[in-house]
């Protein structure tokens, strides 16, 4: 879950003394053992003084909270489940969570996002597993250490599992693990005693089939995750391509009118095969940084997938670029708030017109992604469309969100132009990790022992790093990088309602909250804010959810907003969260950005 940088995360803030308590108590019943720890004589609390919580949602849609306590990251909560200790907790209380031991290797293949599969597993200490079912929590670490390196659910009860018996298939869904980046919120500390642990020989079968397996299941991954990963989709295809075209390096550059030519057919290649003509008004209006990083890129030829870049062209830069294109009557553009925005295309230019085919990037992506997983790819395939085809039968069609980051100040300003890209533009979080990649090479900033750590220049030292870090901090792993550097910019995103042109606001997006609490003794309400964002008709709503629910729907400005952006709260009587859900989700707004609190419950505010 936490494998890559988090999509949204809001400002922590300090919990008050009894909502404190509250989270304590529900621990407390949840780990019964560390509330006697805890109570004992000089023990200290779960829960200290200086709690806060803010609330985040994962780049695969989930949302949650996330406490911390000085620079430590101490619990994260989810929906229907108990307060989830992370490695720092669980470091304090190896005993905290039921384990389940595995081997060294596969542990690394857990960090770089794999679920644990159940050729991975071995029996604990008395030759055994611990009783436990589908979805309770476990704690993960090494055969013969102590301390967890890992937390997840069970993906099916302990008692079906049989430990190298040949089975196959995923044994637990790892929600958190150690070194990615909810450990990298912390103090990044190691694992206390951690030591390489003998394999007690084991022939490795385990950890060569958890890989394989592992590889293979992260294919299997629903319809909801497939989508979320499209945002990461285009850099992960040129990783793919860049290993494919190895042979290509030793050959000579293209010159920049070849380079030139190329663009041009990457795009022509992406409006007739990739955009459509009879499917372009679905699409349209589009952002000139998406119709770069998600179509023209996978459509550049594999042969010189390298080489085609708008930065090596007589361009430059992007928006040079789509102004040519315009002029020649290919595209209609705009400007909407400093961004470019392709709002038609002229399927009639006879550029598009009997099109030479030619084996692009992404068709050498697909080829290879299907033949490393040929034995479980139909049962993969039929049961995602089945399930999306269901969703899309169901649901109506949901607004369209996406998040661009702008460099900010005159130290990103001199890290873009340094990597060649436009300071003034804005970039998704796969166009960033690509500035940084293009930067890390220009400079020749990897760790010559391990490539994965970055070495830190003056530059960066600037932008990624806190004054009390100047001198002790040297280099840091690249996606530890991506997500400071992410936070150092400025923060828009762009919305696209069904039926209507993209708006660009600044900002991270903010969710509708929907809020069901008693007033006046014993008088059920139901509050509703936030549907500005989604630009919904507040009266209209009003009048919608009288019907709906039978009930009294009012709506008054919030106190202490601004008269010249005046903000609703919509108030219903009665208990009214589950019909103020469907509509909103009728109305389009994607369920990951509803959030909704019950204050009548006895636990008080938790989110459903």
């Amino acid at each position: 879950m936490f494998k890559k940088p988090l999509a949204n995360l809001k400002t922590f803030s300090p919990l008050r003394s009894s909502d404190r308590r509250r989270f304590q108590t529900e621990a407390y019943e949840a780990y019964p053992l560390v509330k006697e720890i805890c109570t004992a004589e000089g023990g200290s609390p779960l829960m200290p003084d200086d709690l806060r919580s803010a609330k985040f949602i994962s780049h695969s849609g989930t949302s949650g909270k996330i406490y911390m306590s000085g620079k430590q990251v101490l619990f994260i909560s989810l929906e229907k489940l108990p307060p989830i200790p992370t490695v720092y907790t669980l470091w304090q209380y190896p005993s905290m969570l039921p384990k389940l031991y595995t081997w060294d290797p596969v542990i690394n293949k857990l960090m770089e996002g794999a679920d644990l599969m159940i050729p991975g597993l071995v029996p604990g200490p008395d030759g055994t597993l611990p009783q436990l079912e589908t979805g309770d929590l476990v704690a993960i670490t090494i055969k013969g250490y102590a301390y967890p390196l890992a937390v997840g659910t069970m993906a099916l009860p302990t008692s079906d599992i049989k430990p190298r018996s040949g089975m196959k298939g995923k044994a637990v869904h790892i929600i958190h693990v150690y070194e990615d980046y909810l450990w990298a919120m912390g103090d990044k500390s190691a694992p206390p005693e951690l030591k390489k642990v003998e394999d007690d020989g084991t022939d490795g079968e385990g950890e060569e089939e958890q890989e394989d397996i592992s590889n293979n299941d992260n294919n299997t991954e629903n319809s909801e995750l497939i989508n979320s990963e499209v945002a990461i989709a285009s850099t992960e295809s040129t990783e793919i391509a860049q290993s494919a075209t190895k042979e290509q390096d030793t050959k000579a550059e293209l010159k920049t009118n070849e380079i030139d030519e190329w663009l041009k057919k990457s795009l022509y290649h992406a409006l007739v095969h990739k955009i459509k003509a009879d499917s372009h008004s679905n699409i349209l209006p589009l952002s000139g940084s998406s119709l770069y990083s998600s179509y023209i890129m996978p459509c550049r030829p594999l042969e010189f997938v390298n080489e085609v870049d708008i930065k090596k062209s007589s361009w430059k830069k992007l928006q040079k670029f789509l102004k040519t294109m315009e002029k020649a009557g290919l595209l209609k553009t705009k400007e909407q708030r400093g961004e470019t925005m392709i709002t038609s295309i002229n399927y009639s230019h006879p550029s598009l017109q009997n099109l030479q085919p030619y084996r692009t990037m992404e068709a050498a992506t697909t080829a290879a992604s299907q033949s490393s997983s040929k034995e479980n790819r139909n049962d993969i395939e039929n049961t995602s469309k089945s399930t999306a085809h269901q969703k899309d039968s169901q649901q109506p069609e949901q607004a369209e969100i996406q998040e661009l980051y702008k460099p900010l100040g005159e130290h990103l300003t001199k890290f873009f132009e340094e990597a060649k890209y436009d300071a003034g533009q804005m970039y998704t979080i796969p166009e960033v990790r690509q500035v940084l990649t293009d930067y890390i090479k220009i400079n020749n900033l990897a760790d010559s022992q391990n490539q994965k750590m970055i070495n830190i220049n003056p530059t960066l030292c600037d932008i990624v790093l806190s004054k009390q870090e100047y001198h002790s901090v040297q280099k840091l792993a690249r996606d530890q990088l991506l997500n400071r550097l992410c936070s150092k910019m400025q923060h828009f995103h762009t919305i696209k309602l069904p039926g209507k042109e993209p708006i660009l606001r600044k900002g991270s997006p903010k969710p509708i909250e929907i809020t069901q609490e008693i007033r006046q003794g014993r008088k059920t309400i139901t509050k509703v804010t936030g549907m500005e964002a989604f630009d919904l008709d507040v009266d209209e709503l009003s009048k919608e959810l009288t019907r709906l629910c039978a009930s009294s729907a009012t709506y008054n400005p919030i106190a202490g907003v601004s008269p010249k952006n005046p903000l609703m709260e919509l108030m219903v009587q009665g208990p009214q969260i589950k019909l103020i859900t469907k509509l909103m989700i009728n109305k389009g707004v994607p369920k990951k950005f509803i959030d909704t609190f019950d204050r009548t419950t006895k636990k008080g505010g938790k989110a459903k």
